[in-house]
């Protein structure tokens, strides 16, 4: 039975405790795109996110979806989903949870209309209170390298560790440890979790969700 919005946002949210990477998918080709989500759900990360930046994102979406069938995991997404017209695409093509780099009211609204997970972006403390406030399951911290990586998200969540936070913006898969002991329940990663060839990529998928999840490899 397909799930209806509020049994989807559950069962997302539970995927991506269970799995705590949301596997992104940013690259200027459709064809490579479509290859890098194959081997995501291949290595068993249950979100997938594909950016706007990827060619026919939205069509992208509807192939992967038809491709899954009736329902997940895995859980197809959208990404640098920055305003309401971008993020009523999403919705219409059916994604299943939003990713936004920035803290917008706008897609804020149009995700809770929906029903489904929403992901928004934000860095300073302000900017996450506010995406807490908004509606975000789950703040994205980003973009945390450039700022103190690590260092500064233990710093932030000091007085806001009652607010979810998923790291991102650009780190390897080794730096997961640091950035779960800094307090990240979730991670975003995108081209790290690949490597030279499709059995590399799923080791490299297998070490990053051990990681994420707490385990030593």
């Amino acid at each position: 039975m397909l799930k209806t919005d509020n049994q989807l946002h559950s069962a997302v949210a539970t995927s991506l405790g269970n799995a705590p990477i949301i596997g992104v998918v940013r690259t200027k080709s459709r064809e490579e795109a479509a290859r890098q989500a194959s081997l995501f759900i291949a290595g068993g990360i249950e979100l997938i996110e594909i950016t706007f930046s990827v060619p026919d994102a939205p069509g992208l979406v509807q192939e992967l979806l038809a491709q899954r069938g009736e329902t997940g995991p895995p859980w197809i997404g959208m990404g640098t989903v920055t305003d309401a017209d971008r993020a009523e695409s999403a919705v219409a093509v059916g994604t299943e949870f939003i990713v936004s780099p920035n803290t917008s009211p706008t897609v804020a609204a149009v995700a809770r209309d929906a029903e489904i997970l929403l992901v928004l972006g934000a860095l300073t403390a302000t900017e996450i209170v506010e995406a807490r406030d908004l509606g975000a399951h789950i703040v994205k911290v980003y973009p945390l390298p450039p700022v103190g990586g690590p260092s500064y998200l233990a710093t932030v969540r000091q007085p806001l560790d009652d607010i979810p936070m998923l790291a991102a913006g650009g780190f390897g898969v080794d730096e997961i440890p640091a950035y779960r002991s800094a307090g990240a329940s979730a991670f975003g990663i995108g081209s790290p979790l690949l490597a030279a060839d499709d059995e590399a990529t799923r080791r490299q998928i297998a070490r990053a969700l051990g990681l994420a999840c707490g385990q030593e490899m």
